[in-house]
């Protein structure tokens, strides 16, 4: 049986599972295949690991005559061409529970990081290394008492439920499927429509796959429909966000701030966005830590 990674990883982090199996990967470690290099290594391969959001389309796929599983390592599979290898007969894997904690902080971090303007003090100090305070200041907002509108109640909004909650935050979300009743309990959480979400929520954090159906999910319509000092999050998806409708909103003042783990455009960050003062920006990192990256292969290995 032959196995293929996108990527050349450390082998010490897989080689218990690929005892007695032909290894194919990139020379360099940790480089990545080219396209055409993925398309020839995989010619007689049985499994294919997708590794850091690596395109395996209609054409990758073709290319494995023998593909019996596709192992995306990470949460969802917008990556992968997923009606196509169903069509062929082959197997998809994601690795959707190792992500959980990793991303649920990395949302509390960059929700704190623009709610209590750390990362502008940060700037503001290291440029001017004066220690300054306002007697009334009206950019920040504390957390504690306000509402955190969660839209998507899955296992990740419900990490990040946990989380605000313990901060003496309240807890509304919005699903398109039923929430059960003793999860809503669990974190003291309500369910609300969508609309209703976005009028009450204080903070609006995104926790849905990316889809055609998703594209663009908050768009102008949607975040009008915010509170004028309301923060948007975003950690899933970066097109789950129409960038432009978000752009003009802060810009206009229309909502207070944003943070943004994903963006539409990646691996860019447009200008528009870098230049805003009132928007926390990272690289697509939740998962960025070496140990979240190890449990993810191994559960994608495991399954």
């Amino acid at each position: 049986m032959k196995i293929v990674f996108s990527h050349n990883i450390p082998k010490e982090y897989y080689s218990d599972y690929v005892k007695n199996m032909d290894v194919k990967v990139p020379k360099e470690p940790l480089a990545c295949f080219t396209r055409e290099e993925a398309m020839e290594a995989i010619e007689d391969a049985d499994i294919f690991i997708c590794i850091a959001d690596y395109v395996c389309d209609a054409r990758l796929i073709d290319s494995g005559r023998n593909l019996k599983i596709i192992g995306n390592m990470g949460s969802g599979y917008n990556n992968v061409d997923t009606a196509h290898a169903k069509e062929k007969g082959i197997h998809v894997l994601n690795a959707p529970r190792s992500v959980v904690e990793s991303t649920a902080e990395m949302v509390i971090a960059i929700m704190m990081g623009a709610c209590r303007g750390v990362v502008q003090y940060d700037r503001e100090l290291r440029r001017d290394r004066v220690c300054t305070r306002q007697l009334f200041f009206y950019r920040d907002m504390v957390m504690y008492g306000k509402t955190l509108g969660i839209v998507g109640f899955g296992r990740i909004g419900q990490a990040v439920a946990r989380r605000a909650a313990a901060l003496g935050m309240k807890i509304i979300c919005y699903d398109p499927f039923p929430v059960r009743q003793e999860v809503l309990d669990q974190y003291e959480a309500e369910s609300v429509g969508l609309e209703q979400l976005l009028h009450m929520a204080d903070v609006v954090t995104l926790h849905i796959p990316y889809t055609d159906e998703t594209h663009h999910f908050m768009d102008e319509e949607k975040i009008a429909m915010m509170k004028k000092d309301a923060y948007l999050v975003n950690a899933a998806r970066g097109a789950i966000v129409e960038e432009k409708a978000l752009v003009k909103a802060l810009k206009n003042h229309e909502i207070k701030g944003a943070a943004l783990d994903v963006h539409e455009f990646e691996p860019n960050i447009s200008a528009d966005i870098a230049e805003l003062p009132n928007i926390v920006i990272t690289p697509h990192c939740c998962t960025n830590v070496a140990e979240v990256r190890i449990g993810m292969l191994h559960e994608l290995l495991d399954g």
